[in-house]
């Protein structure tokens, strides 16, 4: 992959710590029991703040490593619940019985908000590869006219707002009450029922100026974030931004770059819906992941370190549109991914989000997970220039926009789809797209964070929110 309505300023939401006692219990399927340098690199030209000079946020939920206790609860959690909707499956198999609402989705069983949507495949590692060739063969094409007929259409205006499916493949589609309603009430509350913002979950101390070269197509222009080049990417932003990697994968292996994720809400990451699903032909299947957050290849390969330096993390549901997956709709190329709702999910903070129709000509920011195998620039320290499971990125201009893209001028590799695509205003990062992949040989191509995009994300917010944290 070489691969508007101005809303004016932001909302300012205010964090309200609601911390509750951790453990595993509450946030799964299934009850829990009881449980009494110099590195000798080129200077970096992007300089996008980091642990170097950026001053030290201070959140009031805490920091990733305040809370080790639920990684380990989370993952026994998560094995009681796969173990749980395994069961359920072979159930629906042997006997056609349709599973009632399962705990997560709601405390009614049969609450008539969700209709139970079958079991999607769970796509083996063959399948997935023959998927990734595929993409890469793939020539970007233009919207369908019955896709480019819906290209305005507004979440709330279907009665299917999306779909849910879990790593064992249970599908839920969800129709929820009034959802125009909840959402413009949710938007009130902020103070501007018009305005589609949100800001990051916390704020500088200070300004800091930004300087950066700008780069385009054609010659490389990323810098990397590593430990290996003195960033720590235990700190905010970094830590919030991860690599996608197969589910299960040993924490001590080098990252793959599969995709990107960011982290955006409490226990909320926004992707690309490609990374996670082959699409079209009225089905698809699941390629089912785990998020590591500042995932750090580099400092692995060359220093011996640590490539998870903030754990990793389930994923509890996967809320994606059914017309990408069964319709292979592009503009529809977006995903939510949930985290388990516990401290560790909560502490890593999150980027803000907003809906922009003056992006064309203006310079933002992108760093994801290129995959490793790729060639970065010849600052990489490892053989063959290769990106090496780390983060790579730079600043750069989006040139144009459309209904539901941004065409940017980004150097991206593979693994880099659904990184986010962001602006830094004052301390306040808000994503306003993310990555997708190629269009022409002097633009990339990104979804733009449109009105329904916006709605999609905050519509995931307001039925997973966390228990632990609310900003």
């Amino acid at each position: 992959m070489t691969p508007s309505r101005t809303t004016g300023s932001s909302i300012a939401l205010l964090p309200a710590l609601a911390l509750l006692a951790s453990g595993c219990c509450g946030f799964g399927d299934v009850e829990c029991p009881d449980s009494g340098l110099d590195t000798g690199l080129p200077p970096d030209t992007t300089t996008e703040p980091d642990s170097s000079t950026e001053p030290p946020h201070s959140f009031p939920f805490g920091d990733p490593a305040d809370f080790p206790d639920d990684i380990a609860a989370e993952e026994e959690q998560y094995a009681r619940d796969m173990a749980f909707f395994e069961a359920r499956r072979e159930a629906y198999q042997a006997t056609g019985a349709i599973p009632t609402v399962p705990p997560s989705l709601s405390d009614d069983p049969e609450d008539p908000q969700f209709e139970f949507a079958g079991y999607m495949r769970i796509a083996t590692a063959d399948e997935q590869e023959r998927d990734r060739l595929a993409r890469e063969d793939k020539e970007p094409a233009e919207p369908s006219r019955e896709e480019l007929a819906e290209e305005d259409r507004e979440l709330y205006e279907d009665e299917l707002a999306g779909t849910f499916v879990n790593d064992a493949g249970e599908m839920w589609d969800w129709l929820p009450r009034d959802l125009k309603g909840s959402l413009e009430a949710e938007r009130a509350a902020r103070g501007d029922v018009d305005t589609r913002a949100a800001d990051e979950s916390h704020y500088l101390q200070e300004e800091v100026e930004l300087q950066g070269l700008r780069a385009v197509l054609g010659g490389d222009g990323r810098s990397m974030r590593s430990a290996y080049s003195g960033h720590d990417m235990t700190r905010f932003p970094w830590r919030v931004i991860g690599s996608l990697e197969t589910n299960g994968k040993p924490r001590d292996q080098t990252p793959v770059g599969r995709c990107t994720a960011s982290k955006y809400g409490e226990r909320h990451l926004l992707s690309a819906a490609h990374c996670v699903f082959s699409e079209g032909g009225g089905e698809g299947s699941l390629k089912t992941r785990d998020w590591w957050p500042g995932a750090d290849g580099i400092h692995d390969v060359n220093d011996g370190g640590d490539p998870t330096p903030n754990g990793y993390k389930n994923i509890q549901w996967y809320y994606y549109d059914k017309k990408y997956v069964e319709n292979g709709w592009d503009t529809r190329d977006f995903v939510v991914l949930v985290l388990y709702d516990n401290a560790n999910s909560c502490s890593f903070g999150g980027l803000g989000y907003r809906v922009d129709y003056s992006l064309a000509g203006t310079d933002h920011w992108n760093f994801g997970y290129p995959l490793h195998s790729k060639e970065c620039p010849s600052s990489s320290p490892v053989a063959d220039d290769q990106c090496k499971g780390s983060m790579w990125g730079m600043k750069a201009e989006i040139d144009s926009t459309s209904v539901s893209y941004v065409f940017h001028d980004h150097d991206t590799n593979e693994g880099q789809s659904g990184s986010p695509i962001y602006d830094y205003n004052g301390g306040n990062r808000q994503i306003v797209a993310h990555v997708k992949g190629t269009w022409t040989g002097s633009d990339n191509r990104g979804i733009k964070l449109r009105s329904r995009v916006f709605d999609f994300m905050q519509s995931a917010r307001e039925k997973f929110p966390s228990s632990h944290c609310d900003w």
